[in-house]
């Protein structure tokens, strides 16, 4: 496609999305919250169509069937997967489990282990920049019969990672889809790292690819209402980076595409 014809359809798209788009409450709630917000991934795990009138429910359908959208759902239950197998390690190991998701968002995959754990020694405390979203998260923990803490912290402020009893397991879901220097990526996983307890796990999500990145990010806008700069990477970088920092790769799982990559490894 040559660039008159992909700039006429990127703003023909636009146009739909800011109008009859606002009819969908998940492309509604994406121009508000940020496309990939801890919210609007909340609205996707959730996965039930919603919206005015009858066209809106339609096209919020349509919109939740994305191929896009199925990989990050699919990327949530590798999550839950991936921290269930950590917690049975860790349970089998000391008796007890602590979980610390560093960026949570509502945290649905979170609630839904605690859930699955519900009666063992399994807790979990989040932390986000959002204090919203850490109230909606425990609000959602509360109704469905488990708790767990909060706590409002910048993911990458060496400060905010204080812990009055190290985590067994720490998470971090799509947080490095957002950083395109491996710096930034190194400095997270190096303030994990540092957290953890010898033994301790990391659970981890990547985006390695995307059904039509440079379109999304040219569309929609981030969190912080700014132009999508979504990245994806390679995983040999990742993979080099957590072997630099004496992390070991117990299991990754993705989706079928490979799109969203979700590691659980173990500190050494």
């Amino acid at each position: 496609m040559n660039k008159f014809l992909e700039d006429v359809q990127i703003s023909a798209l636009k146009l739909v999305v800011d109008t009859l788009g606002q009819l969908s409450s998940g492309i509604s709630l994406a121009s508000k919250e940020g496309f990939t917000s801890g919210k609007m991934l909340d609205y996707i795990y959730k996965n039930e169509p919603d919206g005015k009138f009858g066209i809106g429910k339609l096209i919020d359908k349509i919109y939740l069937n994305h191929p896009g959208w199925q990989d990050v759902r699919m990327r949530k239950n590798n999550l839950v997967k991936n921290i269930e197998e950590a917690v049975n390690l860790t349970l089998e190991a000391k008796g007890e489990v602590r979980i610390c998701d560093i960026a949570s968002g509502p945290a649905r995959y979170i609630i839904e282990v605690l859930q699955n754990f519900k009666g063992k020694p399994v807790s979990a405390e989040l932390r986000d920049i959002d204090v919203r979203w850490l109230r909606e998260a425990k609000d959602i923990a509360r109704a469905r019969g488990v708790d767990l803490t909060y706590k409002v912290a910048d993911a990458l402020n060496e400060e905010d990672f204080q812990f009055e009893t190290k985590p067994d397991i720490m998470v971090a879901s799509g947080f490095y889809d957002w950083f395109d220097d491996e710096a930034t990526v190194r400095k997270s996983m190096q303030l994990i790292y540092n957290s953890l307890p010898q033994g301790g796990y990391f659970v981890f999500s990547v985006q390695a690819g995307h059904v039509a990145l440079s379109l999304t990010n040219k569309i929609f806008k981030d969190f912080n209402n700014h132009q999508l700069k979504m990245v994806t990477w390679d995983m040999n970088v990742i993979n080099s980076i957590l072997k630099d920092l004496g992390f070991a790769v117990v299991v990754a799982r993705a989706d079928d595409a490979g799109h969203y990559p979700v590691l659980l490894a173990k500190k050494l």
